[in-house]
């Protein structure tokens, strides 16, 4: 992508307040796309140290790899708190007003033929009062406050009651037997008495062609929620904000003498409406877990905000249509389900037309007893949508396993 241009402001700035709201807008973009390059340097780090990459002859120590966790975790909580003035940054454009330009003043009319002097009548009523000045530029907002510590993480609620089995639904057809996987290695045998450490759970085998899928049952009640007792951290200062000064009241107009009325002049041109830049955005999530089969785009049941006519949506659909021959910013975050045991690599990414769109892949490692750094995939870019019909905009499940997402949410904002 290439850089924002920065115009000449010397000796005076000459852009609109349109163009300086787009130059905030790709200034944010860049910044993102920063976070996102940082985000995925620190990811190759640690499977570096993991030896996941090439390159590493000698494995490290347990002692060495937390070392290396302790430093990524702490690049990583540096990139949530500048999300967070990103953010604000990205609030303060979106609210900013814009008006359209003024437009050309009519022209004068002639000037009437002066009457007879008549007798003096009273005085006029006073003139109306001159144009107020111009208000002063608003200040920039401040910079918002640290984030506070972390507070210590609350203790684990107790397991919910497991919810009622739903009744089972009607049995599909059968599908293809999939070819047998290899049998995984038996673990030792425990001594006699306590039970010994299951062995190691064998590869998995092929999948085989998938059958047609029966009717879903009716799903069971969900069992209640362990509750949480977590501890906020206090909240930053917010910055202040600084308004410009107001303009001097006009000086009122002399009363002049009645005379006769000139020819009304013709009304001037409208001035062309300004572009309102935030005019359509949409931020689209999905309520709760669900459990994703490989290659396949994660659902969206809710449009919790959906603006203009340029992006579309019909919840629970996979699908948001971006009307052709325009630019977006996407960004995306969602939580893949961690296992207590085991290793997994959760991967997603963004796809245009069923093509994943470059540099939007976002993966993370998990391995069994060892804490995990990165609890959420996330990544965002700007891309142009080619002529014709409108682009369908997916988020795909890239793992070779199916695996459950939570907290889904995809932000599209047009550009241009």
């Amino acid at each position: 992508m290439s850089q924002a241009n920065i115009p000449n402001i010397t000796p005076e700035i000459s852009i609109t307040l349109d163009d300086s709201l787009n130059l905030l807008l790709a200034s944010i973009a860049l910044e993102e796309l920063g976070l996102s390059h940082i985000i995925n340097a620190e990811a190759e780090k640690l499977q570096y140290a993991l030896g996941t990459l090439p390159g590493l002859t000698t494995p490290l120590s347990l002692s060495e790899v937390q070392l290396v966790n302790d430093s990524v975790k702490q690049t990583l909580l540096a990139a949530i708190k500048h999300e967070y003035i990103l953010n604000n940054k990205l609030q303060a454009v979106i609210e900013t007003p814009l008006r359209g330009a003024s437009g050309a003043a009519g022209v004068t009319g002639a000037t009437g033929v002066t009457g007879a002097t008549g007798a003096t009548g009273p005085s006029g009523a006073t003139g109306p009062t001159g144009a107020t000045g111009p208000i002063g530029v608003t200040g920039l907002t401040g910079v918002t406050g640290p984030t506070g510590a972390t507070g210590d993480p609350g203790a684990t609620g107790p397991t919910g009651a497991t919810g009622v089995t739903g009744p089972i639904g009607p049995t599909g057809p059968t599908g293809l037997t999939g070819a047998t996987g290899a049998a995984g290695l038996t673990g030792p045998t425990g001594a006699t008495g306590l039970t010994g450490a299951t062995g190691a759970t064998g590869g998995i085998g092929a999948l085989g062609p998938t059958g047609v899928t029966g009717d879903t049952g009716l799903t069971g009640p969900t069992g209640p929620t362990g509750v949480c007792p977590c501890v906020t951290g206090p909240t930053g200062p917010t910055g202040g904000s600084v308004t410009g000064p107001t303009g001097a009241t006009g000086a009122t107009g002399a009363t002049g003498a009645t005379g006769a009325t000139g020819v009304t002049g013709t009304t001037g041109v409208t001035g062309a409406t300004a572009v309102q830049i935030t005019t359509n955005n949409g931020f689209f999530r999905t309520t709760g877990a669900v459990i994703i089969a490989p290659g396949v785009a994660i659902p969206l049941d809710e449009n919790f905000t959906l603006n203009g006519t340029q992006i579309s949506h019909t919840p629970p659909s996979t699908d948001i249509l971006l009307a052709p021959d325009q630019t977006f910013y996407i960004s995306y975050r969602t939580k893949p389900e961690l296992p207590t045991a085991g290793s997994i690599t959760p991967e997603v990414a963004l796809q245009l037309n069923g093509v994943t769109i470059p540099g939007t892949n976002s993966q993370m490692e998990s391995l069994p007893g060892s804490p995990q750094a990165i609890t959420s995939l996330l990544s965002n870019t700007i891309i142009n949508t080619s002529s014709g019909a409108p682009s369908v905009l997916t988020l795909v499940n890239l793992e070779a396993n199916p695996r459950q997402f939570d907290q889904t949410t995809i932000t599209v904002i047009k550009l241009a």
